[in-house]
């Protein structure tokens, strides 16, 4: 008798560790996320410092064609990129730039040459992701110049720890509606010695908190094309979905971190100038 009530015991502790186990756990949301194909336009930026081959995205058809527009009419030829900011991004293309002195702060944009904006929430801000700026409060497109992503690598242990931080009220407040129901499942596979069950009450557990988490206001979650991008090539997870991106370097990733590392003044102008000429070559 001693044996058998040991035995029911060991196995009664084992399969309640296992459950809060599997309930202490958070797994991580997962979303649709969308990659880039092969896209109808694309430019070359060559500049003294070597040169990107830039396509360009179909689904922001306004911004693309006023870019296109202005690569054919010069408007961005010997202009500067003057402004650059490691692990962050570089920008240029402001007509004031072309003929700068050493030294002098440029790049204030043009209102007139603002159009509205056409964000999209399958383009990444990955390095390499060429974007257009604007002005503080206003989300309409300032084409008068560009800029592109040089951001940094974030490693899948980063992404998840940020998204708990990021998110821990919205999942607390989710557990708190979901987990008395939860706990009454939780004692009734006591009864049962399957583990497919305890994995299968977890996973609507969890489930349930993440549905629940992500309609609450002020929640952030990485797409998989997000988490793909930052956790190999790098971005710049801060700007997703506040700027117009609207095509991606595809040749010449290294000449962004090499323009990025520039010395620069105290208003982000690198030190070596940088010029640049664009042309359609697709």
């Amino acid at each position: 008798m001693e044996g058998r009530a040991f035995t029911f015991q060991f196995l009664f502790m084992k399969k309640l560790s296992v459950l809060l186990t599997l309930l202490a756990s958070v797994l991580l949301p997962s979303v649709t996320g969308q990659t880039t194909k092969a896209q109808t336009h694309e430019v070359l930026i060559t500049t003294n410092m070597g040169n990107m081959r830039v396509m360009l995205y179909d689904d922001c058809p306004r911004t693309v064609a006023n870019f296109l527009s202005k690569v054919r009419a010069g408007y961005y030829d010997d202009s500067l990129f003057g402004r650059v900011m490691p692990t962050f991004m570089i920008q240029g293309g402001a007509p004031d730039s072309k003929t700068a002195l050493p030294g002098q702060s440029i790049g204030w944009g043009d209102i007139s040459e603002e159009i509205p904006a056409e964000i999209r929430k399958n383009h990444v801000p990955k390095k390499g992701a060429l974007c257009a700026p604007h002005r503080e409060g206003v989300v309409n497109s300032d084409m008068s110049m560009f800029f592109i992503v040089d951001g940094y690598v974030m490693s899948e242990a980063t992404l998840n720890n940020w998204e708990k931080t990021h998110n821990a009220d919205a999942r607390k407040a989710a557990q708190r509606k979901v987990m008395t129901q939860a706990v009454k499942d939780s004692l009734a596979m006591l009864k049962t010695t399957s583990i497919a069950e305890y994995n299968q009450l977890a996973r609507r557990i969890n489930h349930d908190i993440d549905s629940i988490a992500r309609t609450m206001p002020g929640t952030r979650f990485f797409t998989p094309a997000e988490r793909e991008a930052y956790s190999t090539i790098g971005g710049a997870y801060h700007i997703y979905g506040e700027y117009t991106c609207y095509g991606e370097v595809v040749e010449g990733l290294d000449v962004i971190t090499k323009i990025a590392a520039l010395e620069s003044n105290a208003v982000n102008r690198p030190k070596t100038d940088v010029r640049m000429k664009i042309r359609v070559i697709k």
